[in-house]
């Protein structure tokens, strides 16, 4: 019962697209790796700013946004063209399944 629950209650995360329209296969990407991220259980928002980029220090195309828990930051992330996903703290690197 508590493993539905959670696996349902993952299902409803939010996107919020701030400064771009919505790309869905960003959406996509960042549904599906962050669902299959025990280390992000019980995250319900994605804000996702600007449009798909690359940097300097980062030359693969990506989108950047923040990962939210109840209101509170839980990590930033990059979600890539390729189909991956980034997160700025370690820990959700290292949990995040193939």
């Amino acid at each position: 019962m508590s493993r539905f629950f959670s696996t349902t209650a993952r299902a409803f995360l939010s996107f919020v697209w701030k400064g771009t329209e919505p790309h869905s296969q960003y959406e996509v990407t960042a549904r599906t790796q962050i669902l299959k991220n025990t280390k992000l259980d019980g995250v319900d928002t994605v804000e996702i700013a600007g449009q798909p980029h690359t940097s300097r220090n980062d030359p693969k195309v990506h989108v950047s946004g923040q990962i939210f828990k109840n209101g509170k930051r839980v990590t930033s992330l990059h979600v890539y063209e390729d189909g991956t996903v980034g997160y700025s703290k370690e820990i959700f690197n290292e949990s995040q399944e193939e």
